[in-house]
């Protein structure tokens, strides 16, 4: 640098910006990949780890800004670990505080890209009493709090998240990891835990190769919040929906089969997949309009019983939709709560209530599709009471259907228990017991509960798609002008 440059304070900036530009790397092609091409606009690329002109903490490790996604305005923001391990100060904080503003004020998702070490250890402590972190810290927490169903939040967690990068991480509505990500709450990196083993407790909701899958699964997830589209078609399996469920009432299906035909092509996003396996939720599409699906799995080995976990996923899942104005689709083969020791040491008893409170505290549409059974008080998390004020507005069946206050096996051990008491083995009790439901089963069909208005119709599966959409096209989607509820978070 000549002596003139050096003296002239409009190429210090010059040089000080082409300095910035050239750090975080990672950061800034993760932020590449993931807005519209040269719509990103950038906040504080000269705030460094220190004040000097040729700073050597580019950006203080946190590139942020606004950008466009799919021609929409987003907030972004992106640690890089080439930066003093992606490490929290003060000023990235502050920075990342006034970007979390912005998205509240204008109502725009905010996706954080989240990789570092957590609080910066070397940064200046402020003055007692608070000694502990600095302000910032918390500004990005609240505003991260009252983003909460207000705008959509996305974690993609890229690497090792410790201390305030996993705290970010989990107080967002979704988030993705790939698969080398870990997270801890201290510099001990024997005490960091792998993104799927998180996966499985709920607290990541997709995990996925690498960055490329992540950004294309926020981008993904993003296109719900935003208009419906024009530009849809059905599912390739669309056709077969009625060859999913098989005739033998006792063989177990892949609900997620149902939930591809009965959607768009190629529309559906399923969240939490690897947590309470009983239980399916995804974001889809329905002729180009944005739903909620959630629905009971009898492929997963409690058979779509609601277990303790499976309730807190119905239920957050179900907030998570009426914060944001998209309907919801249900779709129901249940067996019932899971009951026994095991059950209520997982807290059976308390977490049961939680998807019936949901769904009857929700405000959009619910529209509930019963395809097999429905036993006890598990159908209603599934769909309400059925009888009260907020009953879903449309509740209909398959000819499949068989419902009941237990099973027809159960409910023959009851009405049958001296016969099969006294049966001469093993055998004859269970062909008394088989007889009886399939007596009963006739009883508990699909025509004799339309007789007696248990549902609004009883339809074929193919009809359910064109119905769905119809009633779909009659509810116009309107984001209420005020955040009704946070989202619950893990």
């Amino acid at each position: 640098m000549t002596e003139d440059a050096e003296s002239d304070p409009r190429q210090q900036i010059i040089d000080a910006k082409a300095l910035a530009l050239a750090g975080c790397p990672l950061a800034r092609q993760a932020i590449d990949l993931l807005v519209d091409q040269g719509s990103f606009t950038e906040y504080g690329l000269l705030a460094g780890h220190t004040t000097a002109v040729d700073d050597d903490g580019p950006s203080d490790g946190l590139v942020g800004g606004v950008g466009d996604i799919s021609g929409h305005p987003t907030v972004i923001a992106a640690h890089d670990w080439s930066v003093l391990d992606g490490t929290h100060s003060d000023r990235n904080m502050r920075k990342l505080a006034k970007l979390i503003t912005i998205a509240i004020s204008n109502r725009w998702p905010l996706v954080l890209l989240i990789e570092g070490n957590g609080s910066r250890s070397s940064d200046p402590l402020p003055v007692p009493p608070i000694v502990n972190y600095t302000r910032a810290r918390w500004d990005v927490f609240e505003g991260l709090c009252e983003l909460s169903g207000w705008a959509p939040t996305v974690a993609i967690a890229v690497g090792t998240a410790r201390d305030s990068h996993a705290a970010m991480t989990f107080l967002c509505d979704l988030t993705i990891a790939t698969k080398k990500s870990e997270f801890g709450s201290n510099l001990d990196s024997s005490e960091c835990e792998p993104a799927e083993s998180l996966a499985e407790r709920g607290n990541i909701d997709v995990v996925v190769e690498d960055i490329q899958e992540a950004v294309s699964a926020a981008q993904r997830f993003l296109t719900y919040w935003h208009e419906d589209i024009s530009d849809f078609a059905a599912s390739d399996s669309a056709d077969d929906i009625s060859n999913i469920v098989p005739e033998n009432r006792r063989r177990p299906y892949d609900m997620r089969k149902v939930i591809a035909a009965f959607a768009d092509k190629d529309s559906v996003f399923e969240v939490g997949g690897a947590w309470a396996p009983s239980l399916i939720t995804a974001f889809a599409r329905v002729e180009g309009k944005a739903v909620g699906v959630f629905a009971n799995q009898p492929f997963s080995p409690r058979a779509g019983a609601i277990d303790s976990a499976a309730a807190d996923k119905a239920s957050r899942f179900v907030e998570w939709c009426d914060a944001y104005a998209l309907p919801l689709v249900s779709f129901v083969d249940n067996p019932g709560y899971m009951v026994g020791p095991d059950a209520e040491k997982e807290g059976i008893a308390r977490h049961h209530a939680r998807p019936l409170s949901a769904i009857h505290h929700r405000q959009v549409p619910l529209y509930t599709i019963q395809i097999r059974k429905a036993y006890g008080l598990g159908p209603f998390a599934m769909s309400g009471y059925g009888a009260s004020r907020n009953m879903p507005e449309l509740r209909v069946a398959w000819p499949s259907v068989e419902s009941g206050g237990m099973s027809l096996e159960g409910a023959a051990y009851l009405v049958k228990r001296k016969e099969i008491r006294d049966a001469e083995n093993a055998v004859t009790a269970r062909t008394i017991r088989d007889q009886y439901a399939e007596e009963m089963r006739d009883v508990a069909s699909g025509v004799r509960a339309g007789r007696t208005f248990s549902f609004d119709d009883v339809i074929l599966p193919e009809q359910t798609r064109p119905l769905i959409a119809s009633m779909l096209r009659r509810t116009k989607r309107s984001l209420p002008t005020k955040r009704l509820r946070h989202i619950d978070t893990r």
